[in-house]
């Protein structure tokens, strides 16, 4: 190779490994000022392996890639996601604690089981996903919509039962939101987790039960199960056919199964709307779209802070009204 030659790759690598730094100084960059520049802990409320627990490390894998510092998933599963939530409501204000947490924040809320009211004390940041549950009923059940369901109810005033994954739940609560705004009466029968429950819908010993799409799919593939409304505000589908609970008789009825990031409700809004893009970022990545596809997971549409501040308020007051008409209480 004469010198000419030599020179010329030499000018060809260096280009190079400038492009290179080039492209890797744009992935990775801070998003506000001087943020972030040391690790961001992102905690759930649930233990490892989990629906929710997959939905956060898999977003957070996806920031860390485009960040200057990782973003680690820390699990805090105490008291029902209490501590974790009282721990970001103590949580210095500056971004580098996130809580990452599903519908159980605003029913607790309601219970007033943290230390502030979250409505001001946690501040929004974004919407990873939702799912939505399923009203389904055994395979051998007369009960073929919602109208049925309130038909029965009124036939015979607290007879029909149905199954919940606990007392304060969100399918307690959404079940209970069926019930109200049917006018009838229906009788709680609470689980320790949706597999007994499942379990028990199959054999007959309960009439109804909320459950999510994974939950229900064993007892609708063997035929014991019958999905009779999705209570999303739009069809899904696997199960074309079958209404939305809105579409049943109770317009804009939802219960989805959100799961949402939030941090301490005096951090600056700066850093709050720079980690609200880089999320919106990460949903649009083809790989996190096919890892949510697989947990049966939609990346949820764009919302911006202040719009999630106003559903965390509505949601809020939704199930106040629910717990007061039910006269729900909780166990200490």
């Amino acid at each position: 190779m004469n010198a000419h030659s030599k020179m010329y790759r030499t000018v060809l690598v260096l280009s190079a490994c400038v492009l290179s730094t080039n492209t890797f100084a744009q992935e990775k960059r801070q998003i506000a000022p001087n943020f972030p520049s040391r690790p961001i802990k992102m905690m759930t409320t649930v233990t490892a392996g989990g629906g929710l627990d997959f939905i956060t490390r898999t977003v957070a894998t996806k920031m860390s890639e485009r960040l200057p510092a990782p973003v680690i998933v820390e699990n805090v599963s105490g008291a029902n996601g209490i501590l974790a939530v009282n721990t970001t409501i103590n949580s210095v204000p500056d971004g580098y604690t996130i809580l990452s947490t599903g519908g159980s924040t605003t029913i607790n809320a309601v219970f007033k089981k943290f230390d502030k009211d979250v409505r001001t004390a946690l501040a929004p940041v974004a919407l990873m996903s939702t799912q939505p549950y399923l009203l389904y009923v055994p395979a051998a059940s007369t009960i073929k919509t919602v109208q049925d369901v309130f038909a029965a109810a009124r036939k015979n005033p607290g007879k029909l039962t149905y199954g919940s994954t606990g007392v304060g739940s969100v399918t307690h609560l959404g079940s209970e939101l069926i019930a109200f705004s049917g006018g009838v009466d229906l009788t709680h029968v609470p689980y320790k987790g949706s597999a007994p429950g499942m379990l028990d819908l199959t054999s007959g010993r309960i009439d109804l039960y909320i459950g999510s799409y994974i939950a229900g799919l064993p007892g609708v593939k063997n035929g014991k199960v019958r999905a009779v409304a999705v209570t999303a505000l739009a069809r899904i589908a696997e199960y074309p056919d079958v209404p939305t609970v809105a579409e049943s008789g109770i317009p804009g009825y939802e219960l989805v199964n959100s799961y949402t990031l939030y941090v301490n409700g005096a951090t600056p809004a700066v850093v709050i709307n720079a980690l609200n893009k880089e999320v919106l970022v990460a949903l649009t990545d083809p790989e996190l779209r096919k890892a949510f596809a697989k947990d049966n997971s939609t990346p949820a549409q764009p919302r911006t802070p202040d719009e999630l501040r106003k559903i965390l308020a509505a949601d809020i007051d939704r199930w106040d009204a629910v717990v007061k008409r039910a006269n729900i209480k909780l166990e200490d």
